[in-house]
């Protein structure tokens, strides 16, 4: 849930930022947060337990990426229930359930808009369904971490301690924990919000100049968490006026009774509790791989420390970060290897066939019944083939081989008739081969002088029967 309000209140302090600045730096995530987001798109896969992995594209889109930008990232996934989340948690499971009855009437009435909104708002992350995910990442050999308890704990841990430059989230908790540098509503494109803890004295929304830390997580607190209900009528606004006015939380309570609103007896020790949750929560510090707190915690605390996260044995919480252990069972993962080799068999069908020759694959595009093409006709044999230009007549040809011959390359071979009449040597032989009547109107055209007329006078005879030489 977060704090509300608080990232609209702190926004004149955060700046546009490309994860490209972020290259060569490790950068921790919030991953339910992803989770939650890719889960839109199967909920009703996951609502009625059907195989799905587009909740897992999406997140990996994400840790491309980052990738791609050379940032290296860690992702943080949460773990076990918090006592002190208890409430809050049996509450938003009610919700889900009556979500949950409400898509299926839905369906059934036909109404499939209303059933998929219903849907979008029961999905529950499971670490079984984040296990998908989490065999993927150890596939990519890419680091993760599963957390004892609560991710937000986590996150900030690894951020103060140095483990990390910074923290995506969506999460506005981070600001009570007072993280460094959080990177807040990254965008499939890498762009983002960059917070950075030092400049909250700098918004223009709230006056935090004379803010401590200390009275940072008060206000936090006081407008209400996920580890304490907010007071009736009390907003961030009106939290940070009274902390600011007053410096400390206990001021607060005691003005607020005096004023005459109604505050249980016991809200006192929930608000410490609440504070203590923030600053002391058990989280899994990956140097000694054993449960250790976010921050020391004081001996006048006492030994029942259990609403912090209840202890867990070093290679039980180990297994639990690895992600072979439930967080929620205590005890291995059953289908790990199922996710596995059903995420392989679905990355082996997205992988493009290719033929046996890597010849590309010919488009098969079907007839178009359309009237006009009945007007052409397939292009016939003689337009396929190579074109020749025609040879224009010489003016003034020398011989009759001027007319026959020329480049090889252009002209067909001489007929038979062609070569016949230029072999003639007497006016006999041409007489022969031309005929009577033929020899006779070639004399007459041109007295005989020479080859060229008698094929002329042969071509216009020829013509007339229907046949050319």
């Amino acid at each position: 849930m977060g704090i509300q309000g608080l990232l609209p209140a702190i926004k004149s302090v955060t700046t546009p930022v490309h994860v490209k600045e972020y290259a060569g730096k490790t950068v921790a995530v919030d991953t339910y947060s992803w989770l939650h987001k890719g889960a839109f798109t199967c909920c009703k896969e996951l609502c009625k337990g059907q195989p799905t992995f587009k909740y897992v594209d999406y997140c990996m889109h994400k840790v491309n990426l980052l990738r791609h930008h050379g940032v290296k990232p860690l992702l943080v996934f949460d773990g076990g229930l918090l006592p002190m989340k208890a409430e809050q948690e049996a509450k938003r499971a009610r919700t889900r359930k009556e979500h949950l009855n409400r898509a299926r009437e839905h369906e059934l009435s036909g109404n499939r808009s209303a059933a998929y909104e219903s849907y979008q708002k029961a999905v529950d992350i499971t670490p079984s369904i984040a296990l998908g995910l989490i065999e993927v990442l150890r596939q990519e050999c890419i680091d993760f971490i599963v957390a004892p308890y609560e991710a937000d704990a986590q996150l900030a841990f690894l951020c103060l301690q140095g483990h990390v430059d910074a923290v995506i989230t969506e999460d506005s908790d981070l600001v009570a924990y007072c993280c460094p540098k959080v990177l807040f509503k990254m965008d499939k494109y890498g762009q983002g919000e960059e917070f950075r803890f030092v400049n909250l004295g700098k918004s223009k929304d709230l006056n935090f100049t004379s803010f401590t830390k200390q009275m940072v997580l008060e206000m936090c607190v006081l407008s209400g968490c996920d580890y304490l209900s907010s007071l009736h009528g009390m907003g961030l606004k009106k939290a940070h006026g009274l902390i600011r006015r007053f410096k400390c939380y206990q001021k607060v309570i005691k003005h607020l009774r005096f004023s005459g609103l109604t505050i249980s007896k016991d809200y006192d020790e929930k608000f410490e509790k609440a504070m203590l949750t923030f600053q002391h929560q058990r989280v899994y510090d990956s140097v000694k791989e054993d449960i250790v707190h976010v921050t020391d915690i004081p001996f006048s605390l006492g030994l029942n420390l259990d609403f912090l996260g209840p202890w867990l044995p070093q290679p039980l919480v180990k297994n639990i970060a690895k992600g072979v252990v439930d967080p929620l069972t205590l005890k291995p993962f059953e289908n790990s290897i199922i996710y596995l080799s059903n995420w392989q068999e679905k990355v082996e069908q997205k992988k493009p066939v290719m033929h046996e020759q890597f010849e590309k694959k010919r488009i098969v595009l079907p007839v178009q019944k359309n009237l006009l093409t009945k007007y052409f006709t397939p292009a016939s044999r003689a337009s396929k083939q190579q074109f020749r230009a025609p040879r224009s007549t010489p003016e003034s040809p020398d011989s009759a081989e001027d007319l026959f011959v020329s480049d090889s390359d252009n002209l067909p071979a001489k007929t038979f008739m062609e070569t016949e009449i230029l072999s003639a040597g007497t006016s006999d032989d041409l007489q022969e081969i031309l005929g009577f009547e033929a020899y006779e109107q070639c004399q007459t055209a041109n007295n005989n002088t020479g080859v060229q007329s008698c094929i002329a006078v042969v071509k216009e005879a020829r013509k007339v029967e229907g046949n050319s030489i």
